[in-house]
């Protein structure tokens, strides 16, 4: 388990983080759009990085055989468990971990899922390297976050370390960590107020690739 500090807003947030509603409707709009996507099978094992409370974990759970919520978070984690224990789903596992700090040792899986993780990490090429070395040959990788923006979305805040991503440097990075059939698209359109109340739109893209041949 990484011993990386986990930065303590999302512990904070984590119980009442599902009550907002712009979450929750971005999560069922990433996860339909890996599913029409990602020729998803029910024999699947899935990693979900970045899963917080597991808003898009549950979206795909039904989708696949296995899924493993992975976060640095305890306090989102910890959320997520309460969901799982008071659903009674048998087929999540949870795991705290911070791929920036150290890889994961545990691999073969069919599909790694992520939504609005990148964009708080801050050696992002070698996290999605990473996570190309858990994938078996010919697993599928999809990634959502933000597009480039001013960075009123955030706001002021420590643990944004990109505002946004151009969709060439994205996809840019897929293929360096060796995914191949690269492809991105709109997934889904965030509308918020920015810090001076005013009311603004971002755009959220679905990034897929597919790991090469061994």
């Amino acid at each position: 388990m990484s011993t990386l500090k986990i930065p303590s807003r999302f512990d904070a947030a984590a119980a009442q983080w599902d009550q907002n509603p712009t979450r929750v409707e971005l999560a069922r709009a990433i996860g339909a759009g890996i599913v029409w996507t990602v020729p998803v099978q029910p024999t699947w094992r899935a990693l979900d990085y970045g899963a917080g409370t597991g808003l898009l974990t549950l979206c795909l759970q039904p989708q696949v055989a296995s899924i493993l919520a992975m976060d640095a978070s305890p306090g989102m984690l910890d959320a997520l468990a309460r969901k799982l224990l008071g659903e009674g789903l048998a087929n999540v596992q949870i795991r705290q971990w911070d791929l920036e700090s150290e890889p994961c040792q545990e691999t073969g899986f069919d599909l790694v899922i992520s939504s609005m993780t990148l964009h708080h990490l801050r050696q992002v090429p070698l996290v999605l390297q990473r996570l190309a070395a858990v994938l078996k040959p010919g697993g599928w990788l999809a990634v959502a976050d933000l597009d480039t923006e001013d960075g009123s979305f955030h706001g002021e805040s420590n643990d944004v370390f990109h505002h946004g991503f151009a969709r060439e440097q994205i996809t840019g990075w897929l293929r360096e960590a060796g995914f191949t059939e690269v492809g991105i698209r709109d997934v889904h359109t965030i509308a918020k107020p920015d810090a001076a109340g005013r009311p603004r739109s971002y755009g959220v893209f679905l990034a897929v690739g597919q790991k090469g041949p061994a």
